[in-house]
Parts: structure tokens; C-alpha cells; sequence
């Protein structure tokens, strides 16, 4: 229970008492707020009250997608150790259930992705290329190695070993009856903490906020199958199940040197070669003479093919999905749907008796303004081709793999 607010400026000046804002109402501010409140100031996270192990909080994005959906915030420390955070203003008895089961999905999400996957999904976040979560930790003044973390946050997504906060205005003590839900989830090796948030009004019209834990869990440890090799070492999971497929008409350089169509073709697509993808485990485009690109992706015969054509003045970009015996399009038909709506806007999705499904995102020439526009656009797109395929089709073949 809170009790009273009060702010004493200083000595022989009246306190200023803070109302405690009602059970849901904020006085307009919304989740939007709390979210963006919490990522700007981690300082207001009571961590040492819950897990000092997941401490000092590092701010890595906001909106981090997820296969389960997008979560509200996601901080790191110097350790590699995650803390996932889901902010409610609750207003009723059954939604903090419902928002329990909600991050603890997104934990289940986050526990199957290995360093990569979450190196594309903040830069994602971010905007921003490289090695973003790195990054953010040596800004924030830790001194680690850059190998050392990636592997301390490897080892910790493996171990599914994260901090799940819900952070809301409203939450109550009767925390009893969410305990069933939270071991029933005991596949997962994280730390659990409510966090009450209690805003004040104050009368010059500031607002305080006052948090505190409201229940934690202890650590629930996982249980890990670590698959081998036919040798022995062990196999990361997630890793790409399928080698890259032969790539018999790539453009490589021969011995005789180039004519001058073909160098000017390997310098015309070299700028988006040789810029890297949000996904650092995506290996960059192979040149296919005489006119496209092909970035491969984890499935037989399938790649993002892109082109700029000068017969139908257009530049494009494709899933395309090689051979006559189409493996991987059947099960994007059922998905087209969400797919598209995590594609650029001008995407479509069609489906012929040659090709079944494909996906292409088309640009005429005349809306660029000049080559270096085209370029963008073309590894912006096939970027975004990267981090919806690459993620999907990776789950797909585990799926298909574990099926066997």
C-alpha cells in the first residue's frame, strides 16, 4: 500500500501533497506513455528489488518484434542479460492474466532466437545497421569485448534466462491466483516481477511517479537439449538447416578479365553488395550475369532476386522460389496475409501454375531521382525482404526438420 506524497522544496516552504492518480485513470496519459516513460528513465525499474543480476539496465529499443507480437520494451546489460517489459494501465481483474500470458509468449519467442536474430530485430527497431545491441551497451560506458558479450547474450538466449516485467498503474496484491499460469510455464529459465507504477498529481500541475515490486518469482531453470553432430560438437540452434544452394550461373571473375558490359554491370550493383544487412548471418548478394542479384535465403533453391531492368524501365525485387517442385510456397499461401503486411506497401503477393506464390515489390524509373536512389531503394527493400523471410523461413525448416 502507497501511502501519501509529499514534495518538501526546502525548509520553512509549505510541502506540496500529490494526489495519487484514481485505478485507471492517468489523467490522459495512455501505455504510449508509460512505455516511452520507463525506456527513457530504466532508473525507475526497482531491478535490485527483483534480480540485481539483470542490472544496470540498458535501453535497446522499444516496439521489438517478435514472432508472438511486438513487445513494449526490451533492455540489456553488460552481461548479455535481457529484461522484457510489457506495460499495462489495467482495468480489470482478467486482463493481468491475460498480459502474463502475453510476455510470457514473447519470452518463448525471444528464447528460440539466436545473437543474430536479435542483432536484425533491434537494428530493426533502431533503424540503424551494425552491430546495434553492442553498440548501445559500449555507448552506455561497459567495458566488454564485443566477442565476449555476443556470446554472454548468446549463451543467455539459449538458457532462456530473461527478466519479464509488467510495469502498470494499477496492479494489485492478489497476485496468488497468476502462480498456476507462471509454472505452468516452467520450460522457460526466467526471473518474474510485477511492478506497480503510482502516479501522483502534483498541484503546480508535475507529475511523480513512485515504483515498487509488487511480487517476484524466483529463477525457474530450463531444460536444454543440446543436439551433436556426427562428430560430437554440438549444433547451434537456430542454425541454418540447409547449405546454400549452388549458385551455377553466378558472375565470378575470370582469369581472362571482364568485357566492358560485365564490369560495368559488377560495378553498377557493387554499393549494394557490399553494404551489410540488419541480419549479419545473411551473406550478401551474388551477381547472376546478365542482369539481377540474388541474396539466398535458409531453404532449398529459394532467394530474393532483384533487378533493375532497363527493357521495362523498372526496378523490382522477388521471393522466388527455384525448380519444379515448389516446397516452401505452400506454406506461404496460408501466410500471405501476414507476410504482406511486414513488406514494403507496394508488395503483392501472386500465385501461377509455374511459379506458385511469389512476392515482388516493383518501382518505376522515372520516380527515382538517380542511380544512387535506385541503389537505395533496392537494398532497402531487399533488407526488408531479409528480415521477414529469413526469420520465417529458418522457423519453417525447424518445424519441418523436427517433423522427420
Amino acid at each position: 500500500m502507497f501511502g501519501d506524497f509529499f514534495l518538501i522544496e526546502r525548509e520553512g516552504t509549505q510541502p506540496m501533497r500529490g494526489e495519487r492518480l484514481a485505478f485507471g485513470d492517468t489523467n490522459g496519459r495512455n501505455e504510449a506513455w508509460l512505455r516511452d516513460t520507463l525506456f527513457a528513465n530504466p532508473e525507475l525499474l526497482p531491478i535490485n528489488s527483483i534480480d540485481p543480476a539483470y542490472g544496470p539496465l540498458i535501453p535497446l529499443c522499444t516496439e521489438l518484434r517478435t514472432e508472438a507480437g511486438p513487445l513494449d520494451i526490451a533492455f540489456i546489460n553488460s552481461f548479455g542479460r535481457l529484461t522484457l517489459v510489457e506495460c499495462k494501465l489495467w482495468r480489470n481483474p482478467q486482463s493481468r492474466r491475460e498480459v502474463v500470458a502475453q510476455v510470457l509468449d514473447y519470452a518463448r519467442a525471444i528464447s528460440r532466437w539466436s545473437y543474430s536474430d536479435l542483432q536484425r530485430q533491434v537494428a530493426m527497431a533502431r533503424r540503424r545497421t551494425g552491430n546495434v545491441p553492442y553498440e548501445l551497451v559500449q555507448g552506455a560506458g561497459a567495458e566488454v569485448l564485443e566477442h565476449d558479450f555476443v556470446d554472454a547474450t548468446a549463451s543467455a538466449l539459449r538458457a532462456g534466462r530473461f527478466l519479464l516485467l509488467i510495469a502498470g498503474d494499477g496492479i494489485r496484491e492478489d497476485v496468488g491466483a497468476l502462480s498456476e499460469l507462471i509454472n505452468n510455464n516452467s520450460a522457460l529459465g526466467f526471473s518474474f516481477g510485477l511492478v506497480e507504477v503510482a502516479l501522483y498529481g502534483l498541484p503546480d500541475g508535475a507529475l511523480a511517479i513512485q515504483p515498487r515490486a509488487v511480487a517476484k518469482t524466483r529463477i525457474i531453470e530450463r531444460n536444454v537439449v543440446v543436439l551433436a553432430d556426427e562428430r560430437g560438437a554440438p549444433v547451434a540452434a537456430g542454425a541454418d538447416p540447409f547449405p546454400t544452394p549452388q549458385q551455377t550461373a553466378e558472375l565470378t571473375p575470370s582469369p581472362l578479365g571482364e568485357g566492358q558490359r560485365q564490369a560495368e554491370f559488377r560495378a553498377w550493383y557493387a554499393p549494394i553488395i557490399s553494404r551489410p544487412f540488419d541480419d549479419p548471418d545473411q551473406d550478401p548478394p551474388k551477381l547472376f550475369w546478365p542482369n539481377n542479384i540474388r541474396a539466398f535465403l535458409p531453404w532449398p533453391r529459394v532467394w530474393i532476386l532483384a533487378t533493375s531492368s532497363g527493357t521495362r524501365k523498372t526496378c523490382g525485387v522477388w521471393m522466388v522460389e527455384g525448380g519444379t517442385q515448389k516446397t516452401l510456397m505452400p506454406h506461404l499461401s496460408a501466410l500471405r496475409t501476414d507476410i504482406l503486411a511486414e513488406l514494403p506497401q507496394a508488395t503483392e503477393a501472386r500465385t501461377n501454375a509455374v511459379d506458385g506464390t511469389y512476392f515482388s515489390t516493383l518501382r518505376a524509373w522515372d520516380t527515382f531521382a538517380d542511380e544512387d536512389a535506385k541503389r537505395d531503394w533496392m537494398w532497402e527493400t531487399i533488407n526488408a525482404y531479409v528480415n521477414v523471410f529469413r526469420p520465417l523461413l529458418k522457423r519453417l525448416a525447424a518445424q519441418t526438420t523436427e517433423r522427420l
